[in-house]
Formats: structure tokens, sequence, C-alpha cells
């Protein structure tokens, strides 16, 4: 019997004076003209921290010094399954080296900060569910959509 294979996503908050750094997505097929978190789909052979820590480059163009696991969302949409891993890091704190920005045009096509309060409309839908179980020390919630 063949098992099951779902993704493991991986997503990074990174902050820098309490503002938040999201990416519109663009050209991807997938939530287009939406706002997101760098991330993407963690490689065979890599860690959870070793996807975050590339995927952080890759998108970003900034190397991450250190990263902290902020929840687990394991989501079931339609024939989609899968995990997502959302880690933090802040630049108070020395969690990176470089300026964040627009790494990937053929993925995004724009890359700016933002008070958590005031995240653009067009966002990820679960990024302000986030925002909420990190201020309440919640780290885990399952997504079920149709």
């Amino acid at each position: 019997m063949e098992r099951d294979r779902f993704p493991v996503v991986v997503h990074l908050m990174l902050w820098r004076e309490n503002r938040l750094f999201l990416l519109r997505r663009a050209r991807t097929g997938f939530l287009d003209g939406f706002f997101a978190l760098p991330g993407g789909h963690q490689h065979a052979g890599e860690s959870v921290r070793e996807a975050v820590l590339r995927e952080c480059r890759e998108e970003t163009g900034t190397a991450l010094a250190d990263a902290q696991p902020v929840c687990a969302l394991p989501y079931h949409s339609g024939p989609q399954q899968g995990i997502n891993f959302v880690f933090e890091a802040r630049h108070e704190r020395g969690g990176w080296s470089g300026e964040p920005h627009c790494a990937e045009p053929e993925l995004f096509d724009h890359g700016d900060w933002f008070e958590p309060r005031a995240l653009p409309d067009r966002v990820i839908p679960w990024i302000h569910d986030v925002l909420v179980m990190q201020s309440s020390g919640h780290w885990f919630r399952e997504y079920r959509t149709q």
C-alpha cells in the first residue's frame, strides 16, 4: 500500500519595528494579487528550519541568522492537504542580514512593510489568524475548507 504524501510549506514573518514584511503574489496561478509571507515548499532532504532559511534567501534576498517557530497550521482544502509551519525573525534581535526586497520578480511584483493592524485588503486570510495566535500564545490550528 502506497502512503499518502502531503506538502510541508514554510512561511516567515520578518519583523522590523513592529512592521511585517509581505510580498504580493503575481504570475503564480494561485492567489495572485494577494500579499503573503515569504515562504514555500520544503525540499526532499531538508529540515523544516533549513527550508525556511532557503526560502527567505530566495524570496527576500536576505540571510536569516535566526528564526523561531510560531505555529503549525495543517490544512485540508478540497483535494489539497498539507501542513504550514510559520516562523518569525526580528530585525531588532539580529534576525537577518541584508535588506528584504522582492528577490523573485517572476513570482512577486511588490514587497513592503505593514503594521499588523493595517494589513492590505488583499492579504492571505490566515495571516490574520496567525497574528491572533501569536499574541495569544496559541501554536496550532487546523484549516478545513470545501
